[in-house]
C-alpha cells in the first residue's frame, strides 16, 4: 500500500510497504500520481525502506514517475536499503536512472549513497 507524506509543498514522499509484486504494483503506480498531481515541477521521493521484496512489476511505475518528474523539470529519487532492490536495480541496468538514498532526508537533500552489495 502506498502513503504519501506532504514535509512541503515542494516535495513528496511515496511510503510503501511489504512486497512489490504483480498484485501490489498498481497500488505503487497510483501513489506514485497522486504524489505528482498538483505539483509544478514534481519532485517525488519513494520511501522503499519497509519493502522487503521487489520484482519487476515495480520497475515501470517506477519509470514512467521518473520520466514524468524530469519532463516537468522535477526528479524522483528512490530510498532503499535492501540488498535485494539494489540487485534488482543492477540487473536491468538501472542504478544510474534511480541511484540509491539511504534517508528520506538524504534524498531530500540530494545526497546519494553507493548501492549495498
Amino acid at each position: 500500500m502506498a502513503t504519501i507524506a506532504d514535509p512541503s509543498p515542494e516535495c513528496r514522499t511515496v511510503r510503501m510497504t511489504g512486497e512489490l509484486d504483480l498484485l501490489t504494483a498498481p497500488g505503487l503506480a497510483s501513489g506514485l500520481a497522486r504524489a505528482r498531481r498538483g505539483t509544478q515541477p514534481p519532485y517525488v521521493i519513494v520511501d522503499l525502506s519497509d519493502v522487503s521484496f521487489m520484482d519487476c512489476s515495480a520497475l515501470g511505475a517506477l519509470c514512467e514517475a521518473r520520466t514524468d518528474c524530469l519532463e516537468r523539470g522535477g526528479w524522483l529519487r528512490l530510498v532503499y536499503t535492501r540488498r535485494v532492490i539494489g540487485h534488482l536495480l543492477r540487473a536491468v541496468g538501472l542504478t544510474a536512472a534511480f541511484p540509491r538514498y539511504a534517508t528520506v532526508e538524504a534524498a531530500r537533500q540530494g545526497w546519494y549513497s553507493a548501492v549495498p552489495r
